[in-house]
Parts: structure tokens; C-alpha cells; sequence
């Protein structure tokens, strides 16, 4: 890695910068995603319709070493 495959994770864990090598990763915006499933599930609690029951939220694509160049 990354001469014969590229890694890349999920989630950017903290423990991933300190791997060998660092890991790339995509972070997910997971304060936003517990507010919007709070949202939603109390919306469903007390009757009413939810807004849409797909949501899309944006997320970061950190590049560390794991990954080579394209």
C-alpha cells in the first residue's frame, strides 16, 4: 500500500492517522447525522410526516497516504 493498491476507509476514526501508512478516508458529518435522526424520529413520534425518507449529506474525502496518486 499504496504501490500495488490503493486503501481508502470510512468514517476517518482518529486512530487511522497514526496507521501505517496513514489511511485515507471519507468523513461523514455524524454530529448532523445524530441531529437529523433525533429530528426524524421525534417527527415519527408524535404523528407526523417526515420531510423525505432519504437524506443526502456532504462528506470530505481526506487523503493521507494509503492512496496513491491517479
Amino acid at each position: 500500500v499504496p504501490d500495488d493498491v490503493s486503501v481508502v476507509g470510512f468514517d476517518d476514526l482518529p486512530e487511522v492517522r497514526w496507521c501505517s501508512p496513514p489511511l485515507t478516508t471519507v468523513r461523514q458529518p455524524l454530529a448532523e447525522m445524530g441531529m437529523l435522526a433525533a429530528r426524524t424520529v421525534l417527527r415519527l413520534a408524535r404523528g407526523e410526516q417526515v420531510e423525505s425518507p432519504r437524506v443526502e449529506l456532504a462528506t470530505e474525502l481526506v487523503i493521507r497516504d494509503s492512496a496513491a496518486p491517479v
